[in-house]
């Protein structure tokens, strides 16, 4: 289960990580989406490495950018 929050420092909603995995299959590269998304890198990282279910999100928007011309995961 993904935590809503690591510390009073980090606060990343669950729509955070989606927003992010969404960009990421839009062809975005990580500095932008974090910038986009006003986290840092290490953040995205650390929840890349940590949290399963985010992990699982990022190699599913990576695999399906080129496969799937609209976004899958959000509607902005």
């Amino acid at each position: 289960m993904i935590k809503k929050n690591i510390s009073n420092r980090h606060k990343i909603t669950y729509l955070t990580l989606i927003n992010i995995a969404d960009d990421i299959q839009r062809n975005s590269t990580v500095a932008d989406t974090c910038r986009k998304n006003r986290i840092s890198r290490d953040t995205f990282y650390r929840y890349l490495n940590n949290e399963p279910e985010f992990t699982e999100l990022i190699t599913k928007a990576y695999k399906y950018q080129s496969e799937v011309p609209t976004p899958f995961f959000t509607t902005r």
